[in-house]
């Protein structure tokens, strides 16, 4: 590869990648490939990138320039495997709580502190609390989160640290699990740990 498109690919490589995956996203979901859909899709995708591109520029927190961290691809792709899994399994979980003749559901909201690196971990954090059922992020307020849980097992799981490591994983070199969830305090029992 030449110096030129070495450097244009280090350029706009998000900008290819975001690309590559709507039209994936739409192909599939569409499934149609004449040519007025195509077009469609194409001017859909572009619509997307341009809105996107538009809000790049606009920073998430006030000390923290947009775009200066990136997030580690191959790790981005183990992180959504090992998600999709958690998600299932919560799944299952959720449907035995519910369907269980007792239904042991103990609800409680949990405020803990993240040491995520940057604010897209901390959104990245906040979205796959949420995507996974049983718990649900109420509130982001800089590093504390608050979160819903439905049993004690999901708010055990949540504030493992195991989530939160590998998340800051996808833009540290490593952290270690212990020490990423801290200040842990159920709200709804008026109890710490």
């Amino acid at each position: 590869m030449s110096q030129q498109s070495s450097s244009f690919w280090l350029r706009h490589r998000g900008l290819i990648l975001q690309a590559l995956l709507l039209s994936a996203i739409w192909l599939l979901l569409s499934g149609k490939t004449e040519p007025i859909y195509l077009f469609w899709g194409a001017v859909s995708v572009a619509f997307v990138l341009w809105m996107s591109n538009r809000i790049h520029n606009i920073p998430l927190a006030e000390n923290e320039p947009c775009g200066t961290t990136r997030i580690n691809i191959p790790r981005l792709i183990i992180y959504l495997v090992w998600l999709v899994g958690e998600i299932i399994k919560a799944g299952f979980y959720v449907a035995y709580v519910i369907l269980h003749p007792k239904m042991p559901i103990e609800p409680m909201l949990v405020r803990f502190t993240s040491k995520q690196p940057n604010v897209m971990a901390r959104v990245i954090l906040a979205n796959s609390i949420t995507l996974t059922p049983g718990t649900l992020t109420v509130d982001v307020d800089g590093i504390h989160f608050t979160v819903h849980a439905l049993t004690r097992d999901t708010e055990e799981g949540l504030v493992s640290g195991e989530m939160e490591s590998r998340v800051a994983r996808l833009y540290m070199q490593s952290c270690k699990r212990a020490d990423m969830c801290c200040e842990v305090e159920l709200i709804t029992s008026g109890r710490g740990r």
